[in-house]
C-alpha cells in the first residue's frame, strides 16, 4: 500500500509541477514593507506589473548585483520593459532591534537604489529562500508566481530562464 501512494504522489507532482511546494505561496503576498529610507512600498503598488523580486539574506547579497544587472541588460530592450518592476529584497530578521539602524546605514545612500527591508523575513518564509544564496522569484500582473530559482554565481541557463519567463508574461503568454 505504501508503494502505491508514494506513485500517486509522485504522479501529483508530475502533473502539478515544480512552481509550488507545501509551505509555498504561489501568488505575491500581501506586503506593506520599508526601504532604508522608510519609504513603505505595498503589494498593492504592483498589482497590474510583472514584478520580479531579488533578494537574500546578508551572505546571498554579494550575489545580487550581478544576477540584477544581468536580467536588467537582459530585459532593457524590450518594448514593455516599463511594465516590470523590481523589487530589492534584504532578509533582515534576526537583527536585534537595538542595531536596525547601523544595519539600514549599510545599504545605498542613493534614493533610487532603494531595497525593501524584510524585519519579519516575510518573503523568505513564503517563498522558503535559501539561504546564502539570490533568490529571484517573477510573477505576472495579479500576482501568480510564474517562477521561482536561486542561485549564486551567474548561471546562463538559469538567468535564460527567468528572462524567457519575463518576456513570455509581457507578451501575454501563459
Amino acid at each position: 500500500m505504501k508503494h502505491r501512494a508514494g506513485l500517486i504522489i509522485i504522479l501529483v507532482l508530475v502533473l502539478v509541477g515544480p512552481t509550488t511546494t507545501h509551505g509555498q505561496d504561489s501568488t505575491l503576498i500581501d506586503f506593506e514593507i520599508k526601504d532604508q529610507f522608510g519609504r513603505v512600498h505595498s503589494h498593492q503598488d504592483y498589482i497590474n506589473r510583472v514584478v520580479v523580486v531579488i533578494g537574500s539574506d546578508k551572505d546571498g547579497s554579494q550575489f545580487n548585483g550581478i544576477w540584477d544587472e544581468a536580467i536588467h541588460d537582459s530585459l532593457e530592450n524590450h518594448p514593455e520593459y516599463g511594465r516590470i518592476a523590481f523589487l530589492a529584497l534584504a532578509d533582515v530578521r534576526g537583527v536585534p532591534f537595538f542595531i536596525k539602524g547601523i544595519v539600514k546605514g549599510k545599504f545605498p545612500k542613493e534614493r533610487d537604489k532603494w531595497v525593501l527591508l524584510d524585519w519579519k523575513g516575510r518573503f523568505t518564509k513564503a517563498y522558503r529562500f535559501d539561504p546564502g544564496s539570490t533568490n529571484i522569484l517573477v510573477f505576472a500582473p495579479g500576482g501568480r508566481l510564474m517562477h521561482r530559482v536561486h542561485g549564486r554565481g551567474l548561471e546562463v541557463d538559469v538567468l535564460r530562464g527567468i528572462v524567457t519567463t519575463v518576456r513570455d508574461v509581457l507578451d501575454g503568454q501563459p
